[in-house]
């Protein structure tokens, strides 16, 4: 029974009983501290107060509690995410996962958030360009 509660909530409701978040910021030197103090403060909001944040040697990662969906606005997560997003936008490309799992019989929709270096930084004349022209016939 609780197989087919979890297979419901997931697939027809597409709505969790809980959500919780793990948001990594990697250490950028040639940006102020500032940009990611308010990204954390407005997690911090969107998650109720109920979160960690953790010194790395490369960054500061903030780990959210779960909390209720009812207490949960995916709308204003996601823009936190598109504000992260901009401000590493020169530099990295954001890497999102979102995985639903059960919990102590709870479905908990848990969201990983990195920003990451890509493998091959664009160029100069990609960044001015923004995208490569399409072929011509």
């Amino acid at each position: 029974m609780k197989l087919l509660r979890h297979l419901w909530k997931r697939h027809v409701t597409g709505r969790p009983d809980q959500y919780q978040a793990y948001v990594s910021f990697p250490s950028r030197t040639d940006r102020p501290v500032g940009d990611v103090h308010d990204r954390i403060e407005e997690l911090e909001y969107a998650f109720e107060g109920r979160l960690d944040i953790y010194a790395r040697s490369q960054g500061v990662a903030v780990v959210t509690d779960r909390i209720s969906a009812e207490a949960f606005d995916v709308d204003t997560f996601e823009s936190i995410l598109e504000r992260i997003e901009d401000a590493y936008a020169t530099t990295h490309r954001l890497a999102q996962l979102e995985k639903c799992r059960s919990i102590d019989g709870r479905l908990v929709t848990s969201y990983v958030v990195v920003p990451v270096k890509p493998l091959f930084p664009r160029s100069t004349a990609d960044r001015s360009a923004g995208q490569v022209a399409p072929p011509t016939d």
